[in-house]
């Protein structure tokens, strides 16, 4: 039974990631912050420009920072609620062969969702 609440574990997490767009997020904060490495290198910026704008973007990574944490801590969750289920899950999840099937299923399940979806 563990195995079926690994996969739906796997499952659920992955919809979650999806639905709620965490690779958005992530791009977000990678674009803003290479955009702030790049107002600090440009020399022709003016110092308040400077002043204005990298508060602005710190705003901006912060948010979607804490929307990746939040995100994350909800995809920990739906992992939690299988192990109060089961006693032995947590061993299961935490072995080499339950990362290993955890990634095949969540391989396979990203695959079947991606062909199904276009």
């Amino acid at each position: 039974m563990d195995h079926v609440y690994l996969i739906c574990t796997c499952v659920f997490s992955i919809e979650l990631f999806l639905r709620l767009n965490l690779l958005s997020y992530v791009n977000s904060v990678g674009k803003y912050t290479k955009k702030t490495f790049n107002i600090f290198i440009a020399s022709k910026t003016s110092d308040h420009w400077k002043e204005k704008i990298v508060p602005a973007y710190a705003s901006i990574i912060l948010k979607n920072s804490l929307s990746i944490i939040g995100l994350l801590f909800l995809g920990i969750s739906i992992f939690l609620f299988f192990v109060v289920l089961s006693d032995s899950f947590l061993k299961l999840l935490l072995s080499a062969a339950g990362i290993v099937e955890s990634v095949v299923a969540s391989l396979i399940y990203f695959k079947l969702r991606t062909s199904l979806n276009e």
